[in-house]
């Protein structure tokens, strides 16, 4: 069968002369608000509380960017800021997944950490006054719901990349290539290439439902990050070899062409995610810890 995909030019909307809509950038807002709703919706099923996750989603986009350019400039194009010392301010330019999910992991440490410690100090004030104490804000609880809503929104972020054609791969006869997205052959409707963004948005697809039916019941506090971590980093293990060209290190250590920066990083997800899976394995839920437990709701309760 012969690629099916034809050749469009990047989507965008032209509002006036000096200035677009970018198909990407849609698709990017519509990750977050697709994946905040169901990283929410965890949340309340999960007895925790839904606005932090709203209120995480605005740190998040500024981790995304700020932490996807920091992985693109010294991973990617490192000899760039000898000749632009500013390039490293330009957010716009460039941006690296993997990047992008360390920011996000970081700042997600962090606000929860901050958020926690703001409600141990609250309940011990409520503890002195004989009132109902708040549950506990931690990490684990609320990076599973962070972690179940991402795998949505991954199918959205990843369609923008497909709409720009960000992440052309090697030519294929593959029914799924998309014609004249080649580096090699720009525009040359005759050849077709892998689309490394569409095959990663369909791949959500499945995640997205494995993801849907385990929360089913009550799972491990860590199963959804292991999972995710685990199962990322394998997808991109592979969709890495099919990059026309890249960065790489290790030439001729691991093979005649070394490996890309993104294999690299997709190795330690996998451990990662494996190792998640292994220590935090028996860890109860947080829908086991809170709902039905009568712990006051603050979203509810007053004073």
């Amino acid at each position: 069968m012969q690629p099916l995909i034809p050749y469009f030019e990047p989507v965008k909307f032209q509002i006036t002369d000096g200035f677009a809509i970018h198909g990407f950038g849609i698709m990017v807002a519509l990750a977050f608000i697709v994946g905040g709703w169901f990283g929410m919706d965890k949340a309340r099923r999960d007895g925790l509380e839904p606005e932090l996750i709203n209120r995480l989603i605005g740190w998040l986009v500024g981790a995304v960017f700020v932490g996807g350019h920091l992985g693109h400039v010294f991973f990617y194009e490192p000899e760039r800021l000898k000749e632009d010392p500013l390039f490293i301010l330009k957010f716009w330019e460039g941006l690296s997944s993997f990047g992008g999910f360390v920011g996000c992991l970081l700042v997600t440490i962090w606000f929860f950490s901050r958020e926690g410690r703001r409600r141990e100090a609250e309940n011990r004030v409520r503890q002195a006054r004989g009132l109902p104490l708040f549950p506990p804000i931690r990490y684990w609880d609320y990076g599973e719901a962070c972690a179940y809503g991402w795998a949505f929104g991954w199918i959205f972020a990843r369609t923008g990349c497909f709409l720009a054609h960000d992440h052309p791969g090697l030519v294929t006869d593959f029914w799924l290539g998309a014609r004249g997205i080649c580096e090699a052959f720009p525009g040359d409707p005759n050849i077709a290439c892998h689309d490394l963004g569409l095959y990663e948005a369909i791949w959500a697809v499945p995640v997205s439902i494995f993801f849907w039916i385990s929360d089913r019941k009550p799972r491990f506090n860590g199963y959804f990050q292991g999972f995710w971590c685990m199962l990322y980093g394998a997808a991109r293990m592979f969709y890495d070899g099919l990059r026309t060209h890249d960065t790489r290190w290790l030439e001729g250590v691991l093979g005649e062409q070394g490996v890309t920066p993104g294999q690299v990083f997709s190795a330690a997800m996998m451990l990662l995610g494996v190792a998640v899976l292994i220590i935090r394995r028996g860890q109860p839920s947080a829908r086991e810890q809170y709902v039905g437990t009568g712990l006051a709701d603050p979203t509810a309760a007053q004073g």
